[in-house]
């Protein structure tokens, strides 16, 4: 009876809320916080200024990669400038230290150069020494086995001969033409013997020639990456002085015809950095 009992009553824990319930719960703490949050004058402006301070921010983040981007702009176009001014050879004054450095500096782009092409001309040598050389060992071997191939032949026929005659019944002429057969075939067979030794020692020549000149092709190749990054290394050099010249340009206010489209260029970049400049001083990132 009191199992039946147990059983009849109802099961308390494994009914939850209603649905309904929970949601009227959810909304009225939204609504609870919402009312805060409109009394509270000053949550408001915390709120407030936190979310301009983001947007804020972000605008002058924007706004620096984009003078960063000017002023790269700037320092190309002032290169191009430079790089002008030296090909026209145009006197400037106060450019006297820029000007020797940059002729001292043309001078070692040119022995370099020079270098340069030293190295590549040995390397292209070389490259035909290796060439000709495998021919040559090639043509050698080919020789020596189109001299093999007819002993080959004959040795194929020997041994075809020596196999016919086994089939015969022993005699003395018989016996006597097997001596005969398998003294030709064993002479036949040291020729080819012979033959295939050369061949090898051409073949070993022939690696041993290819192991010299790779190692000097090797050598080359690698004085040249050395020479190459000499190179970059002096017209980044160079590049910094057309810069520097192209500075001196824009302090003095060079006024020439050649110049006139660069200069113009400049004038339309330095007033976008100006006025990326001002707006973010506006913005306090200044």
């Amino acid at each position: 009876m009191q199992l039946i009992a147990f059983q009849a009553m109802p099961s308390l824990q494994k009914d939850g809320l209603p649905y309904w319930i929970f949601w009227f719960v959810f909304l009225f703490i939204l609504l609870l916080f919402l009312f805060i949050f409109l009394r509270d004058h000053r949550l408001r402006l915390r709120m407030s200024s936190f979310f301009a301070g983001a947007r804020r921010r972000s605008v002058l983040l924007q706004l620096r990669f984009k003078l960063k981007r000017e002023q790269q702009k700037k320092e190309n176009v002032l290169k191009r400038l430079g790089e002008k001014a030296w090909d026209s050879d145009i006197p400037l004054q106060g450019a006297e230290g820029t000007r020797d450095a940059l002729e001292e500096m043309v001078k070692k782009r040119d022995a370099t150069q020079m270098e340069w092409k030293n190295v590549f001309a040995e390397m292209e040598r070389l490259h035909k020494r290796l060439e000709e050389s495998n021919a040559l060992f090639e043509q050698k071997i080919q020789e020596r086995k189109a001299q093999k191939q007819p002993f080959d032949d004959l040795a194929k026929r020997k041994k075809e001969e020596e196999r016919a005659l086994k089939k015969l019944a022993p005699g003395r002429d018989i016996d006597r033409q097997k001596d005969e057969v398998r003294r030709e075939a064993a002479d036949t067979i040291g020729r080819v013997q012979e033959f295939e030794r050369q061949i090898r020692e051409i073949e070993a020549e022939k690696r041993d020639h290819q192991r010299e000149i790779a190692r000097e092709i090797h050598f080359w190749k690698k004085k040249k990456e050395k020479v190459q990054e000499r190179i970059k290394e002096i017209e980044a050099q160079q590049q910094d002085l057309y810069l520097s010249l192209g500075r001196i340009l824009e302090e003095n206010k060079v006024e020439r015809v050649d110049l006139r489209g660069l200069s113009a260029e400049i004038d339309l970049v330095n007033g976008r950095i100006a006025t990326l400049q001002r707006r973010i001083e506006t913005l306090g990132g200044g």
